[in-house]
């Protein structure tokens, strides 16, 4: 049965669908429609069905409806476990000249950041939201650079950065090449050299 078949594949997918994901498999936009009716799956934004059984998640609608944005700050940190901050607000990162009005129609309380070139790509991984739909966040290491950014500007707390700062250093999937590498790309080698000098 197709029906059965789209069913699946959205399991395998986190539960969720964008209509043209299901057109590239095989599955038709009347077909969508059909389970909708069937009351199997609901619309969540434009482009983007769930299966009823799956909890909301936002992280997966937004990954889904605007590919281009890349999650970061607070919302990746949560991710990657080094913030246990449950994010009030999404952050994302989308690069610089990409409009994005429903973005924030639809999730006002989003706090769009934007990046040129090659710094936006710089630290882009895949990963899962909290309900197992592929995404693309910032690694820890890009996620660190940002906030270091955000220090330097007087916008992040002491506070909420040396607890990040020291979450990462006793990760065991830390990386202070990278980090180091990063920090230089983005002009924060002495800004990073003088915390990790405070906290060690």
């Amino acid at each position: 049965m197709k029906k059965d078949d789209l069913i699946r594949l959205m399991e395998a997918r986190g539960g969720r669908i964008t209509t043209k994901a299901a057109r590239e498999a095989g599955f038709s936009n009347t077909l969508l429609a059909l389970l909708e009716r069937e009351g199997s799956v609901e619309r969540e934004t434009r482009g983007v069905y769930a299966l009823t059984t799956v909890p909301l998640d936002t992280f997966a609608v937004i990954a889904l409806r605007w590919p281009k944005a890349v999650f970061s700050h607070g919302s990746a940190l949560y991710l990657h476990g080094l913030s246990d901050r449950v994010p009030a607000r999404m952050d994302v990162t989308c690069p610089q000249g990409y409009q994005s009005p429903a973005l924030l129609e639809e999730f006002p309380d989003t706090r769009i950041h934007t990046s040129v070139g090659k710094r936006f790509e710089l630290g882009v991984q895949e990963g899962l939201s909290p309900t197992g739909t592929p995404i693309r966040l910032y690694d820890p290491e890009r996620c660190i650079c940002d906030l270091l950014r955000q220090r330097r500007q007087g916008k992040a707390e002491l506070q909420l950065f040396s607890n990040v700062l020291n979450a990462y250093m006793r990760s065991k999937e830390k990386n202070l090449p990278k980090l180091a590498r990063y920090a230089d790309a983005f002009g924060l080698s002495d800004d990073l050299r003088r915390y990790t000098e405070v906290l060690s």
